[in-house]
């Protein structure tokens, strides 16, 4: 099992007593009846590939009444009578030749209608043992779409305070600061869970969720994550000081990749 797959993350996070109550539960399918003894103990649960990215080939799937089933791929949803055609649909759709994660479908909070999950960043500095949070940010999903990743979705970013303030979750306080200091709190713990699996890797970027009760959960971990979610904030400065740390050699990958855009327009 390549240690760098998603169920390989998730083994070793659920691990962690003191996570396992941020952990949505995950399982591996590689069967029809695997999947529906899943949606037996969780109605609407989530499929997407052991190893994928950007939110591709990601599927919610959901147990109605009467043998129905929906399935909500992309902006679109559709509805089957009967287990069987459900599974059909699914197996001509999902990415050929990959093995396949069943997660407990967490209701996610959302602004008007829209979900949003949060994208934070965990590094540390070469030769030194101090992680530090750099960088968090929100992915609203586009309209229509479950899943947030804006490139998929056209969605949005915003500060992760904002999205907090105008969201539907109820806060005491009613700033959201607490819940943000937490959710630090638990990516700084998730990492380092991580760690001893990932002997000298220095970033980390979690997909966490918080659901309208104000409970933070581990959607899943990044060993390479994307950083244009925080180049689209207005403010720039976590973009530049998570590149800063990440080292020159990215730098100089994302420069050669505008240069040929350009030449291509």
């Amino acid at each position: 099992m390549p240690k760098w797959d998603k169920w390989n993350k998730y083994l070793t996070l659920i691990k962690n007593k003191e996570l396992e109550m941020h952990l949505p539960e995950t399982m591996r399918v590689s069967t029809e009846k695997e999947l529906w003894d899943f949606t037996d103990k969780y109605p609407s649960v989530i499929l997407k590939p052991v190893m994928g990215s950007r939110g591709r080939k990601i599927f919610k799937v959901s147990a109605l009444e009467s043998d129905k089933v929906e399935i909500h791929y992309l902006n679109s949803t559709k509805e089957f009578v009967g287990k069987y055609h459900a599974y059909s649909y699914f197996k001509k759709k999902k990415a050929p030749r990959r093995t396949y994660l069943a997660q407990r479908y967490i209701s996610l909070a959302n602004i008007q209608g829209r979900p949003f999950d949060l994208r934070v960043i965990v590094q540390k500095k070469k030769n030194s043992n101090n992680w530090v949070v750099t960088g968090k940010v929100a992915k609203l999903a586009g309209q229509g779409f479950f899943v947030t990743n804006n490139q998929l979705s056209s969605g949005s970013v915003l500060p992760v305070v904002e999205a907090i303030k105008a969201s539907n979750i109820h806060i005491e306080d009613g700033n959201g600061e607490k819940l943000v200091s937490e959710l630090e709190r638990i990516a700084l713990l998730a990492t380092k869970t991580l760690e001893p699996l990932y002997e000298g890797h220095r970033i980390y970027g979690f997909d966490m969720g918080i659901d309208s009760d104000g409970h933070i959960w581990i959607i899943e971990a990044n060993l390479n994550p994307a950083l244009s979610h925080f180049y689209k904030l207005q403010d720039k400065t976590m973009y530049h000081t998570i590149r800063k740390m990440r080292g020159g050699k990215i730098l100089k990958v994302r420069r050669v990749k505008k240069r040929k855009k350009k030449k291509l327009g």
